[in-house]
């Protein structure tokens, strides 16, 4: 079962980012799916959250990890700019599932010992420039709280039609969807030599020998 929720506070990188959209419950779902499948053997029944935002010059993408029994999530939270001219909001969309990946591995792999930052810093990945940030913000609590101060964001959150028109807007659909287990995949080093090219047709930590390979994130 997911765990997202609309009006969990993930704070945007650019100032100009008011407005937003949020992924469509069923995306959202579907990239909980594909983290819990990759990372089933570090999970030992700990919650997923996943948040991803739409903002008018940004996407941003949240993955919480919640581990039984305790109060504080691990968020692994990206920005990355994108280009309505260009239209590749779903390709900046995979590159910040693949960003998010790699800090959740090294994360895991070292039992929470990371020096990821606090706010918003840029960082090189997958030759491409983002943004990474670092919190230990519990979202249930957070929306809670913020519920009985009356400070929910529901102003800014549409309505559900309105994040599946900006989706659909946003090109994704089944073709962009995360390769499935039982597709073929190319040896690592035949996916180096097609990087440049390949690099936009989904989120790489979803494939073959490359699963959950963990970039330089610092």
């Amino acid at each position: 079962m997911s765990k997202f929720e609309g009006g969990q506070a993930m704070n945007p990188r650019l100032k100009s980012s008011k407005k937003w959209t949020a992924f469509p419950k069923e995306y959202s779902d579907q990239i909980q799916t594909v983290f819990k499948e990759n990372f089933a053997q570090y999970l030992d029944g700990a919650d997923l959250i996943v948040e991803g935002r739409i903002y008018p010059e940004e996407v941003t993408l949240r993955v919480g990890y919640l581990e039984k029994g305790r109060l504080t999530q691990a968020n692994f939270e990206v920005s990355m700019n994108y280009s309505s001219e260009q239209q590749d909001t779903v390709q900046r969309i995979h590159n910040c599932i693949d960003a998010a990946a790699s800090m959740m591995l090294e994360y895991l792999e070292t039992d929470g010992e990371v020096d990821f930052p606090y706010v918003w810093k840029e960082i090189p990945f997958q030759g491409k420039k983002l943004f990474m940030q670092f919190n230990t913000e519990n979202s249930s609590l957070e929306a809670e709280a913020n519920r009985l101060l009356g400070l929910e964001e529901g102003t800014l959150l549409t309505e559900e039609e309105d994040a599946e028109d900006a989706l659909a807007r946003a090109e994704i659909s089944e073709e962009y969807s995360p390769p499935r287990d039982d597709e073929t995949y190319k040896s690592e080093d035949e996916e180096d030599e097609e990087e440049t090219t390949e690099e936009d047709r989904g989120p790489r930590m979803f494939s073959g020998k490359g699963k959950k390979k963990k970039d330089d994130l610092h």
